[in-house]
């Protein structure tokens, strides 16, 4: 199906470990389309392109797959690549840009393919608290990420994270939408097997996806940091309105963190919990993985395969939701990263189910329809 693969943003910290997967697991080409050029081979080369100029899509045509690793991409060349054919994965974080890269693949109303939410978070995340969302007795939804401090990150990841705990991010609850500052609330999450508490607290990510047809349920997402006197300390920052301080020393933030040792360990654990209308759980759904960026890494790789092994017909915006269910993307997880020890635990209290977003199939704009 696809001629070759351009990562946007490929050189960094998941990029390479994109790279390493494709080069093999599959037969494609590599481009890499970034700021700096780099050493190129007979399937791997180099445009150094300045993506935030928008001018890469007259070498794009509507056979290749764009993978969006930086949210330096305008929205309006992701639309572009979606018209000509192509089909464009984006693993973006912020609720914002995903929503706007959303409006304008729906807009864009061509014969290609947007598939949003493709990561760890969101991305396995998503498929976690989809699970939940489809136990019927399930009014919202309560999805908490650790991320350990083992080793860093690269500077993007890491400068999202100081952007993100300083912007307001927009909540649904009942009386409609309301903004939220991260640190606000909190709450504890059992991670992992053991049920040990660990405090996270909230913040935003996109939660396309998630709900099930035709729904819209609340969705609340809180972060943790590993070692959890980290996450403590933020909070502490937090709760004295120091957010928007980090958020614009975002940069030199960045460059200090990436200087200073590693903590804690190298994983990443996420639990996704639904919550009846009296607010008691009535499901979860917990994992405990590795590294973040292999698994991002991963789960991109993944969602290419599932893509083409489908023949998926899907066109115009999708999610990952679309294109992959919970347990075909730990399988999937454990084929491509058979070194990794990846464990999940599901509790359900009930056994009704909504009807589910299809994993093949989808129609134009984004709705989708169930098998």
């Amino acid at each position: 199906m696809f001629s070759s693969v351009f990562l946007f943003g490929g050189t960094g910290d998941v990029g390479r470990r994109v790279v390493d997967l494709l080069l093999a697991h599959s037969d494609y080409r590599i481009t890499l389309v970034s700021r700096r050029g780099g050493s190129e081979t007979d399937r791997i080369r180099h445009l150094s392109i300045d993506l935030a100029a928008g001018n890469v899509e007259e070498m794009i045509n509507g056979s290749v797959a764009v993978v969006n690793l930086t949210e330096a991409t305008p929205p309006a060349l992701a639309a572009t690549i979606v018209r000509s054919g192509g089909t464009f994965l984006d693993t973006s974080a912020t609720p914002e840009y995903v929503t706007a890269l959303e409006n304008e693949i729906k807009a864009a109303r061509g014969p290609g393919l947007g598939i949003l939410c493709v990561g760890t978070a969101p991305g396995l995340s998503t498929l976690m608290a989809a699970e939940v969302a489809s136990i019927q007795e399930t009014s919202s939804i309560e999805v908490g990420i650790e991320l350990g401090l083992g080793r860093h990150y690269g500077w993007a990841a890491t400068e999202w994270f100081f952007e993100a705990i300083g912007t307001r991010f927009i909540l649904a609850g009942s009386e409609g939408k309301f903004t939220e500052m991260p640190g606000k609330s909190s709450r504890r999450f059992g991670f992992g097997e053991d049920n040990r508490l660990r405090f996270a607290f909230g913040i935003g990510f996109p939660v396309q996806g998630i709900s099930p047809l035709g729904q819209s349920l609340p969705v609340r997402s809180f972060l943790a940091v590993e070692p959890a006197i980290v996450t403590r300390i933020v909070m502490g920052l937090l709760r004295i309105g120091l957010g928007p301080v980090l958020a614009r020393k975002a940069m030199p933030l960045t460059r200090t963190m990436l200087k200073l040792p590693a903590l804690g360990e190298t994983r990443t654990r996420i639990s996704a919990e639904g919550l009846g209308k009296d607010g008691i759980p009535v499901g979860d759904v917990r994992l405990v993985a590795g590294d973040q960026a292999e698994v991002t890494a991963a789960m991109i790789v993944a969602t290419l395969r599932a893509v083409e092994t489908d023949g998926c017909h899907a066109i115009g915006a999708t999610t990952i939701s679309d294109h992959l269910t919970l347990d075909a993307a730990l399988e999937e997880l454990r084929s491509l990263l058979p070194s990794m020890q990846i464990v999940t635990w599901k509790s359900y209290k009930g056994v009704a189910r909504r009807a589910q977003q299809s994993s093949k199939f989808g129609n134009r704009n984004g709705t989708t329809t169930s098998k």
